[in-house]
């Protein structure tokens, strides 16, 4: 009889319990994956610097990044331990990235035109954008 009221409570708490860490899990990983655009973009801020190349364009697709020299017609920059077939940069799985405009970095740092990117959870629909400044610097708010 004890065993019985004991698995009901757990079930009880159980029950209260999975719908908050579900929403906890969901925010997480899209904040995860914002993160994981912001590094990419810096990563290829670091690229147009260090090579001081004109510009290199952040050309995406909905799971995607790659880095093409001048505009997303451009000759695509492979980076080293980053890319995978395609010179592209996966995003993590179960995540969509759409954006405003495509930032290109100048070999000083800047980038021109700024843009935003929108990270999506599709199933939960929650959102978090990566906004890069003309200036180059790159923001989670």
């Amino acid at each position: 009889m004890e065993l019985v009221i004991v698995v009901g409570m757990i079930s009880i708490v159980s029950s209260f319990a999975v719908p908050t860490f579900l929403n906890y899990y969901r925010s997480a990983k899209v904040r995860a994956a914002a993160q994981s655009v912001s590094a990419i973009l810096n990563q290829g801020r670091q690229l147009a610097i260090k090579s001081n190349l004109t510009t290199v364009a952040t050309c995406i697709t909905t799971t995607t990044i790659t880095f093409r020299q001048a505009t997303c017609g451009g000759a695509t920059i492979p980076v080293v331990g980053l890319t995978g077939t395609g010179n592209s940069i996966r995003l993590p799985e179960g995540i969509s990235l759409t954006t405003t405009g495509t930032a290109t970095f100048t070999n000083l740092g800047a980038a021109a035109p700024g843009a935003i990117y929108t990270v999506t959870d599709p199933v939960s629909t929650r959102t978090l954008t990566v906004s890069v400044a003309a200036s180059g610097r790159i923001t989670i708010p």
